[in-house]
């Protein structure tokens, strides 16, 4: 294992000790907004897939660098039966359980998940594949596993989102260079690897600024919070060509 691999590890466990739970509650909460904020971008995912496959329900999700299992937790509540959620770090996966004991876990290393080709129907990743040190390795590891679909959620590489986005993370000893992805380098990865063998790529682009229509929605009442959201980003619709987050969809 590489040495930035074991350093990710160890920091990470710290991250996700059994006394920081309560850290992570967003991922279960009810709260409108929270919601709305934390799901807009699978959701977007989820509606590309569903244009062409009308029982995605009924496969099977990995979650890749998945955390506490936020990720595996939206598509329980979104009507998936079979879903794993893996990550290098045992205190993630225990605080997983925690929240939905029906949640399969499995420790494993995004850039060599140990599973045989084509083991899930659909593979997700969404803020994780930036905090291996080989995020192609990672991605590349995706599309093997995968039998019918992957998704990539990551910061887009464009100029705004470099000026205004963070280049480097550092959690104790542990530090990863945050990796932005286009349309250009998805496609490329992509074919390198399955060469013909795929049916379609997508890649949206839009605005995701969660924090900051967190805290403007947040000043009005609870009624208008959720509302106030979406408007805040409708506004930034038309814009969405410039914008700082990368979602791509890779149909097998």
């Amino acid at each position: 294992m590489l040495e930035q691999v074991k350093q990710q590890q160890n920091a990470y466990e710290g991250i996700y000790a059994p006394e920081q739970k309560s850290e992570f509650d967003f991922h279960i909460t009810t709260d409108p907004l929270t919601r709305y904020l934390r799901d807009r971008r699978l959701l977007k995912a989820l509606a590309v897939l569903e244009q062409s496959n009308t029982n995605i329900r009924e496969w099977s999700v990995l979650l890749t660098c998945g955390g506490v299992g936020g990720e595996g937790l939206f598509f329980k509540k979104n009507g998936f039966n079979n879903v794993t959620v893996s990550d290098i770090s045992e205190n993630s996966l225990k605080i997983c359980n925690e929240f939905d004991p029906s949640i399969s876990t499995i420790m494993l290393n995004g850039e060599s998940l140990d599973v045989p080709d084509a083991s899930y129907d659909l593979v997700v990743v969404q803020d994780g594949l930036h905090h291996l040190p080989r995020p192609v390795t990672g991605f590349t590891e995706m599309l093997r596993v995968a039998k019918k679909a992957v998704i990539v959620i990551e910061p887009y590489d464009s100029l705004i989102g470099n000026l205004m986005g963070t280049e480097w993370e550092e959690q104790g000893s542990a530090i990863n260079y945050v990796y932005r992805w286009d349309k250009n380098s998805f496609t490329q990865a992509v074919k390198s690897y399955l060469l013909k063998n795929y049916k379609q790529i997508r890649v949206l682009r839009f605005w995701d600024h969660g924090l900051m229509v967190s805290k403007l929605a947040g000043k009005l009442p609870k009624s208008m919070q959720l509302s106030a959201a979406k408007i805040i980003y409708g506004l930034f619709a038309p814009f969405n060509w410039v914008g700082n987050m990368f979602v791509g969809i890779l149909m097998k």
